[in-house]
């Protein structure tokens, strides 16, 4: 069995670079929006944002861009992201589904009426049912199809 040093392990919450990618933007990029990868440029993925317009625009394995990353530049993206300080209030209670949005990039609350339903995440602290803790939703980007 292998030995897994105590100094090789990350906290949870906000190192998972681990995982993470190296990927060429294929349009501006703004930190947490969810990416789809749609192209290549030699070792690297070409990414653009996702949407739940229609299944070409959301398919396959999607991402979450840990930075924001300019048209043609490089940057990180993510499998999964704890993202904290959000209005949460929208959403039902901690735990809610969070699905892709209509709007490239983005996530709401509700599955969206037209296109495809694409679970990405769930609340982990509604804000308006905690006030010691600002709203948080982990985005964990392979939860699947509706």
């Amino acid at each position: 069995m292998g030995n897994l040093k105590q100094r090789l392990i990350k906290p949870g919450r906000d190192f998972n670079y681990a995982e993470g990618v190296k990927v060429k933007a294929g349009e501006a990029i703004a930190e947490n929006d969810i990416l789809m990868v749609t192209s290549y440029s030699g070792p690297f993925c070409v990414v653009s944002k996702a949407d739940a317009s229609a299944t070409t625009t959301c398919a396959g394995r999607l991402l979450i861009a840990k930075h924001a990353i300019p048209s043609g530049g490089y940057g990180v993206a993510l499998p999964w992201k704890l993202v904290t300080g959000i209005d949460t209030s929208a959403s039902s209670a901690a735990g809610a589904a969070v699905y892709l949005s209509d709007t490239a990039g983005g996530y709401v609350y509700s599955a969206p009426g037209g296109g495809v339903s694409v679970v990405i995440g769930h609340v982990v602290v509604d804000d308006t049912a905690s006030a010691a803790l600002p709203g948080a939703i982990l985005f964990c980007t392979d939860m699947g199809r509706s």
